[in-house]
């Protein structure tokens, strides 16, 4: 890894875990749809751009795209209830954790992942663990009430979306990339990037068109909120542009997955620091295991 890309992957991070806490001081689906909203508008001119290329798009990959608008609204929905009802520390490495596992157990079933290495698997056992004890408040025999909370459930609600959306956008851009060879991956992947979002933008209207109690929160958001919302919005599109860049300045890509799980400890050090949220044991245990569980599966 290249000086750049540290630098590069390092702002990632950072900007990951800090549009997480702002997120969790307003969770709402209201509060995401003005973010995607900004984040439409930011890409807006690389839209305008783009637009000569709209009609190489096949059918195949509009119905792709609107596939992953539809799981990245189920991601926001997800997010904010469980941000609503859960600590940062806690629905944060769960939200990280769960859809690289998911990815992984999807992949091989549909027949496109390789066989899983050794330390991977050690590193999927880790990421189980972790996510197990990320709950308790203290070491003891887990009980099914330590995991009845809506917080978990609303977790895993959102690590559905970003498991649906991760397959689906890689799916897309491989057939993006065979359509249109002429341009380079980064080229294919920023395009793609517009249509995700547009996509996106689509459906969190639709959401709030028919949900009464987000048209609410969206009126209840007022000026600050919005502003706060949007800049989440450009943060959220930064910070994928971020990693974006590194993997340029990389000779593995799976070396920009891994350090980016160290996001996961800024997140939950947030959480403890800024939110009052209780360092309990099982919870210091399970953020470690969590983050080398991840390492362990991005880097074999």
């Amino acid at each position: 890894m290249t000086p750049t890309a540290l630098v590069l992957i390092t702002l990632s991070v950072v900007a990951h875990a800090g549009w997480n806490f702002f997120s969790k001081t307003r969770p709402s689906l209201a509060f995401f749809a003005v973010s995607v909203l900004a984040s439409m508008a930011a890409l807006a001119p690389l839209a305008a751009l783009d637009r000569t290329l709209l009609p190489a798009v096949p059918a195949a990959v509009w119905r792709l795209v609107a596939a992953t608008g539809l799981f990245q609204a189920v991601y926001f929905t997800g997010l904010a209830g469980a941000y609503r009802h859960g600590e940062l520390s806690v629905v944060y490495p769960v939200l990280r954790a769960l859809p690289v596992l998911g990815v992984t157990a999807l992949s091989l079933l549909l027949g496109q992942g390789a066989p899983i290495a050794p330390p991977a698997l050690a590193g999927i056992a880790l990421v189980a663990l972790g996510c197990l004890l990320l709950p308790l408040d203290r070491f003891a025999v887990p009980r099914p009430r330590d995991y009845a909370g809506p917080a978990l459930w609303l977790a895993l609600v959102a690590a559905a979306g970003t498991t649906g959306y991760t397959l689906i956008d890689d799916a897309a851009q491989r057939f993006l990339r065979g359509e249109l060879p002429g341009l380079g991956p980064l080229r294919v992947t920023a395009f793609y990037v517009v249509l995700q979002t547009y996509s996106t933008g689509l459906w969190m209207a639709l959401a709030l068109l028919a949900w009464p109690a987000e048209r609410r929160r969206l009126r209840a958001l007022g000026g600050r909120g919005a502003l706060a919302a949007g800049l989440t919005g450009l943060v959220i599109t930064g910070a994928y542009a971020l990693v974006l860049a590194a993997m340029a300045f990389v000779s593995n890509v799976g070396y920009v997955a891994a350090f980016r799980q160290l996001s996961i400890l800024l997140g939950a050090a947030l959480g403890m620091a800024l939110l009052g949220e209780r360092p309990h044991g099982p919870k210091l245990l399970g953020l470690a295991a969590v983050t080398a569980g991840l390492v362990l599966v991005a880097l074999y």
